[in-house]
């Protein structure tokens, strides 16, 4: 019983729906939209962009199936379109990665380090489009996140490039999370050539209800040991 209650604090999680200006997912205090300091920021200017006006709901995915990997050993990790960061804080807050949150929007890097410092947590955040991401910058990752960010085709096809790069490599995991939208599906369709690219369907509960889809390149076990 003890154990469990650990668990449940370790990884508390509370519904998105509610009055609060803030929720819990798996262990990450998340602000919602009306929250002062989301507020005050964008009263600076730091208006963001490219629809991250909020933490979308796919991260969750991703942090569900996060939280039962046994990693042994630091990681650095890359979160790509990262929006505010939730999946970095995460990432760093429960198995103390190094992580870039990159994203296109400059305008976001406040965000991130506003979400990071309330949970405590180090987030290395970068103004990096996916179409820029090199061999070098894959030579030092080992595990590539990304939520609800291929939604035309423009994102699609640099996400294309992306899973061959990483396809062709034994030493990067790439993770990708939505909520079904046709680019994504379609990107999903294009890389069965991929013996190592693998669409699988993912529900929750909590802190919304929702199906999902992850796509992965390569297998998790190879950022095990």
């Amino acid at each position: 019983m003890k154990q469990r209650q650990r668990f449940n604090i370790k990884y508390r999680t509370t519904q998105v729906r509610g009055r609060s200006n803030n929720f819990w997912a798996f262990g990450v205090n998340i602000f919602k939209p009306n929250h002062p300091d989301v507020q005050a920021l964008v009263e600076d200017g730091f208006v963001p962009q490219h629809y991250a006006s909020k933490v979308w709901q796919s991260n969750f995915l991703l942090m569900n199936i996060l939280k039962d990997v046994p990693f042994k050993r630091q990681l650095k990790v890359l979160e790509i379109g990262a929006g505010w960061g939730a999946l970095s804080v995460f990432m760093n807050k429960h198995y103390n990665a190094e992580v870039i949150a990159s994203d296109l929007d400059e305008n976001l890097k406040p965000y991130q380090q506003s979400l990071a410092g309330h949970n405590d947590t180090e987030v290395d955040s970068q103004t990096i489009a996916i179409e820029d991401i090199s061999e070098a910058i894959l030579d030092d990752t080992d595990l590539i996140v990304a939520s609800d960010i291929c939604y035309n085709k423009d994102t699609k096809q640099a996400l294309q490039l992306l899973v061959e790069s990483v396809a062709c490599r034994s030493d990067v995991v790439m993770l990708l999370a939505d909520i079904g939208r046709k680019a994504f599906m379609q990107l999903s369709d294009d890389n069965k050539i991929f013996l190592d690219v693998e669409l699988q369907n993912h529900r929750i509960e909590q802190p919304i209800e929702m199906d999902g889809y992850v796509l992965s390149v390569n297998s998790l076990e190879g950022v095990l040991c």
